[in-house]
């Protein structure tokens, strides 16, 4: 704060101490919605640029991480969102293949027929596409739900991300797998018409 208000030498030096005590910190944070190292790094150092251009809004009635981890939670929401509009499909395959995995195996029988494997390809086939359609159209939904599904982040995680109270996470959750359930309508009709995975 007392840098805020000198300017100049004392503002970067100020920076230099933020970046040494909190780097690791919010990379660690950054790093598990974006998955993605240098995005992440990017993201750290915008936050600190934020955290200098809005110094003089920061009234120390809060604990300094606190306050800078809800600006690096916006940016990452932020990135997030500006991703979900420029990166081609291809490029979500990795996330797309996990997830599809994880629900997969969870179906796989001990010895499965060769007519079962079909049905297997064909629910994967239809999980996918509607998993890529979710990420594409529903970005921030949709990732709420990787983090459920692939990171396996419990509700209290999630709020601290998105920063919301536990109710108002509980509900936005609760939105997000009513959301997925749409883009997935046709890999539950498969599994129910034939027997497959609920």
């Amino acid at each position: 704060m007392r840098a805020c208000r000198e300017g100049g030498a004392a503002i970067e030096q100020a920076l230099r101490e933020l970046d040494r005590a909190f780097y690791a910190i919010l990379y660690r944070d950054g790093i598990r919605s974006l998955r993605d190292p240098d995005a992440t790094h990017d993201l750290v150092q915008e936050t600190f640029i934020k955290v200098w251009r809005r110094c003089a809004s920061y009234r120390g009635d809060s604990e300094l991480l606190r306050w800078i981890k809800v600006i690096l939670r916006h940016g990452a929401i932020e990135r997030l969102r500006q991703t979900a509009r420029e990166v081609p499909m291809e490029d979500r395959e990795g996330l797309t293949e996990d997830a599809s995995r994880k629900v997969y195996e969870l179906s796989v029988e001990l010895n499965p027929t060769p007519e079962a494997l079909a049905c297997r390809a064909e629910y994967e086939v239809q999980f996918r596409s509607g998993w890529k359609r979710f990420h594409e159209e529903d970005p921030l939904h949709a990732g709420v739900m990787t983090w459920i599904v692939e990171d396996g982040l419990s509700n209290d995680d999630i709020a601290q991300l998105l920063d919301r109270t536990p109710g108002a996470t509980r509900e936005f959750i609760s939105q997000c797998r009513k959301r997925a359930r749409r883009y997935l309508a046709n890999w539950y009709a498969l599994a129910v018409e034939q027997g497959g995975p609920k």
